[in-house]
């Protein structure tokens, strides 16, 4: 992993993240491809333990769009990879396969009250295998009120700073959530590694 003023990796309490890191020409391209993406997309979309697409808006207010591995979006899903590699050596030691869903870009509005509510990304059927999950920002704090990035740990949330450049790490049976936007725009990039489901 290679980046400006790049930081190793901190552990937290099943946590790790990396500070610096994620290029900021990636950022730029990530949210050109959401802000085009974003148009056709509906408020309030989850996705269920067959994988299948379900709009709630009791559990999620965002625009989310998803981006397939090609040609183009080889480097970034690569980039990614290094990532994990690293944290996984570093902290969590799973049997990880890799990559089995494309990433996920997700738009947070205060104009449409965005947030989502305390949620895992582990489940039944397919999400049984997801094992890491990895959280990335892609604007911002300073764009935008509330909309903290909250995980359940050592059994009280702990809000996580999401500052450009940073990659988020954490077990995807770990709670977390998106606190209401109150005002701006707040988007990010959500990605889930799979493995063996956990026993």
């Amino acid at each position: 992993m290679t980046g400006a003023n790049a930081q190793p990796p901190t552990a937290g309490v099943g946590t790790c993240y990396a500070d610096n890191v994620f290029p900021r020409q990636i950022i730029d391209y990530l949210n050109d491809y959401a802000e085009s993406m974003s148009r056709t997309a509906e408020v309030g979309t989850i996705v269920r333990s067959d994988a299948s697409i379900a709009l709630d808006q009791h559990v999620r207010r965002s625009k989310v769009c998803w981006m397939e591995r090609s040609p183009q979006s080889a480097p970034i899903y690569d980039f990614i990879w290094q990532f994990v590699q690293h944290a996984n050596r570093t902290v969590f030691n799973y049997d990880l396969r890799g990559f089995e869903e494309p990433l996920q870009l997700a738009t947070y509005t205060a104009e449409d009250q965005g947030f989502y509510g305390w949620h895992v990304d582990t489940g039944g059927g397919r999400l049984a295998n997801r094992k890491l999950s990895i959280v990335i920002p892609l604007t911002d704090p300073r764009q935008y009120g509330g909309g903290g990035f909250e995980v359940f740990q050592e059994h009280e949330p702990t809000q996580f700073e999401m500052p450009l450049g940073r990659m988020l790490a954490f077990p995807s049976y770990l709670l977390h959530r998106v606190k209401p936007l109150t005002h701006g725009v707040r988007r990010s990039l959500a990605v889930w590694i799979a493995g063996p489901p956990f026993r």
